[in-house]
């Protein structure tokens, strides 16, 4: 997917536009949180009593992982062997600063926000905290925001980048499509356990896609022209 400057500032504006705003409704709306968990909520989160989503999770988990490492293993062979890496070493930094570096390094290791299945509405002993407030109800790995959502923002946008040249119009629609449905349901799976809220995923997901724009410049040259 090369991009000239007028349609990446384009989606870049749109991007910074739809994180502030979202990232807004939950900041004047915490509430909003806690009713889309309480959905799935009954005397516990049940689904998360089911073992073929737990097998799910973990399958999708494991192709994610799989990925990355792909990904670094091309970078390193095609850069022993002397071939161009602009492309893989952009999908490289791409992983290595949206899910591993801002959103595990920063956010769920410094923001303290307690998971839905332990705060107290929900049956725990930890305080809910909104969206962006830091707090001190979680030490690590906690859920603000999702590290499942941000790395299946990442997946989803590298393989669509990757492959988005060598497909036609039809196959482009329907590579849109299973990329979409895989990240709605790998990050739609941490909300309806109990494990994220509503906000953590989209803002993981949003996030994970600006850092992957703010990068690509650095990579490739936008032509100027419309």
């Amino acid at each position: 997917m090369r991009m000239n400057m007028p349609t990446y500032r384009r989606r870049l504006y749109g991007l910074i536009a739809a994180t502030l705003l979202v990232s807004g409704v939950f900041v004047a709306f915490p509430a909003l949180d806690i009713a889309v968990s309480r959905l799935f909520y009954d005397n516990g989160f049940w689904l998360s009593d089911i073992g073929f989503l737990q097998a799910l999770r973990m399958g999708l988990m494991l192709g994610m992982y799989g990925f990355s490492f792909t990904v670094l293993a091309v970078f390193i062979f095609r850069l022993v062997r002397g071939q161009p890496v602009r492309a893989w070493g952009y999908a490289l930094a791409t992983i290595l600063i949206g899910p591993l570096g801002l959103v595990n390094g920063v956010f769920k290791s410094f923001w303290g926000r307690a998971r839905p299945a332990d705060i107290t509405v929900f049956g725990g002993d930890k305080a809910f905290s909104p969206a962006w407030v830091i707090s001190d109800q979680c030490d690590f790995n906690c859920a603000f925001t999702s590290g499942e959502g941000a790395a299946a923002a990442t997946t989803a946008l590298l393989i669509a980048f990757l492959a988005w040249p060598k497909l036609g119009a039809r196959g482009r629609w329907w590579l849109a499509a299973v990329l979409g449905a895989f990240v709605l349901l790998t990050a739609g799976l941490r909300v309806l356990v109990g494990q994220h809220f509503l906000s953590d995923t989209l803002l993981s997901v949003l996030l994970c896609t600006l850092i992957a724009a703010l990068l690509y410049p650095l990579f490739f040259r936008l032509n100027s022209r419309r």
